[in-house]
């Protein structure tokens, strides 16, 4: 066989494979070059820290751990719509960081982006590619953040950071048997007796169980 053959196939395989790569699987997810390969060492080698990020939809809370001790509680800006573009739930880690992810199926700049599955991120405040800031009630999924925490986190958490993404509104700590009702401004309200809770047509089955800190660092919530 020619050689000038073979060394046009040995330049178009590859040439090929990361186009298929980028057209297939990047582009689809919304994950740029720089994402992905900041996130293979840490997925092959099993990369884990002493840190976890936990995130509750109902009320728009996050708790910081690190080493099993709570540091922070406070709130996330936004999340994706519950009907149209939910966010996910479930189990996640951080799996690529950047300081400035541009989606350009979107054409939507997330600064200070933390992905943590597929195409989806915890982020500042977004902005078109004009730079003018993105303030809808909803966002496509992501998790945004204001700007102090966007950063904050951004310096805090690395590449494996567990992080847990759940949606309840009835919690009970894990050393107690009192359930509350979690509210949407950020306040805790005990219910008192098992006739009460059925009463507000609670079920049993939407109690989770949250670290007895997470519990203690909400405010109880005023009674008229």
């Amino acid at each position: 066989m020619p050689k000038k053959p073979i060394v046009f196939s040995l330049v178009l395989i590859p040439v090929l494979a990361i186009f298929g790569l980028y057209y297939f699987y990047l582009y689809p997810q919304d994950i740029s070059w720089n994402g992905f390969f900041a996130g293979i060492l840490p997925s092959l080698t099993g990369q884990e820290d002493n840190k976890l990020i936990r995130i509750n939809l109902h009320n728009h809370a996050i708790a910081l751990y690190e080493d099993d001790v709570l540091i922070k509680q406070t709130r996330i800006a936004g999340i994706g719509d519950l009907k149209a573009s939910p966010t996910p739930q479930g189990n996640f880690k951080v799996l690529s960081k950047e300081k400035r992810h541009v989606n350009w199926t979107m054409k939507v700049v997330m600064p200070l982006s933390l992905r943590f599955y597929k195409g989806y991120y915890l982020h500042d405040i977004p902005e078109t590619l004009s730079g003018k800031l993105i303030t809808t009630k909803y966002s496509h999924g992501c998790i945004r953040l204001n700007h102090d925490l966007a950063q904050e986190l951004f310096n805090w958490a690395n590449i494996g950071t567990k992080i847990q993404i759940y949606d309840s509104q009835l919690v009970k700590p894990a050393d107690s048997p009192d359930i509350y009702y979690l509210t949407e401004n950020g306040s805790k309200e005990l219910i008192p007796s098992p006739e009460v809770f059925q009463n507000r047509s609670f079920k049993w089955p939407d109690v989770i169980t949250i670290p007895s800190a997470e519990l203690n660092a909400y405010q109880e919530a005023r009674t008229q």
